[in-house]
């Protein structure tokens, strides 16, 4: 009982980190019983929230209507009795989107529904606060780039200055491939399988790996020219440098 009690409150948490809770949390089983518990919550803090402001708009309307009363008749304009009246027709909309409780009620509502509904139709599609999970996407996204961009910056500092594109043959590094393309930094789409197009033949790329050289790091794409034509949806155009006659960089 106390992890299902617990579920309906960390059920406001994203989607995403329940793996990480259930279980022993049943955060799936409770998520029907947590949007409706978050609906409830945010009826009664609006119920009371607005009871409260409407008696201080109420109150603030007829002390309003006793200065006007008291004021010279000849500067007294009838149509201000209008003015309260027209504050009462507005009083729930001026509370649900000009007060704080009311925003957090209409939220709460509003987010415990959507919940309820999702987790009641499918329970596959059963979610946590929408604000909580857009949260912890931004700063899992933020948190993913920068490590993607330490990490690069980690590796250009053992690559080193950024040189030309080196060509070397296979057997100078002991690899089974007819050329080995040596560069300073990685080529995007230049993964595994790709087919490397050039003006005068067709080579398909192998594994790439990284060769330590004395000018730094180095990525090693191996290339075999293809002997027969094959269809290509997508290849990769590129002339090759010279061959190098050496295979290390010194």
């Amino acid at each position: 009982m106390a992890w299902w009690l617990a579920a309906l409150v960390v059920g406001a948490a994203p989607r995403r980190v329940w793996r990480r809770l259930e279980p022993p949390l049943p955060l799936v089983a409770t998520a029907f019983p947590a949007g409706i518990l978050t609906l409830t919550a945010g009826f009664a803090i609006g119920v009371g929230g607005f009871l409260t402001f409407a008696e201080q708009s109420a109150d603030a309307s007829n002390a309003w209507m006793l200065r006007q009363l008291t004021t010279p008749a000849t500067s007294y304009d009838p149509n201000v009795a209008l003015v309260p009246y027209g504050m009462s027709v507005l009083t729930l909309f001026i509370f649900l989107f000009f007060t704080p409780a009311g925003l957090i009620a209409l939220y709460l509502v509003g987010t415990g529904t959507l919940r309820a509904v999702a987790a009641y139709l499918d329970a596959d599609d059963a979610r946590g606060d929408p604000v909580l999970s857009g949260m912890h996407r931004a700063v899992t996204m933020l948190l993913a780039k920068g490590r993607k961009e330490h990490a690069r910056l980690a590796r250009e500092r053992r690559e080193g200055p950024e040189t030309p594109d080196r060509l070397v043959t296979g057997g100078a590094l002991g690899v089974d491939a007819d050329y080995v393309l040596l560069a300073s930094r990685r080529k995007a789409e230049w993964d595994p399988g790709a087919i490397i197009l050039t003006s005068t033949d067709w080579y398909r790329l192998g594994v790439p790996f990284d060769l330590e050289t004395p000018r730094g790091v180095r990525t090693a794409y191996p290339l075999t020219k293809m002997e027969s034509v094959e269809v290509v949806r997508r290849g990769i155009q590129y002339e090759l440098p010279r061959l190098t006659a050496k295979g290390r960089e010194r």
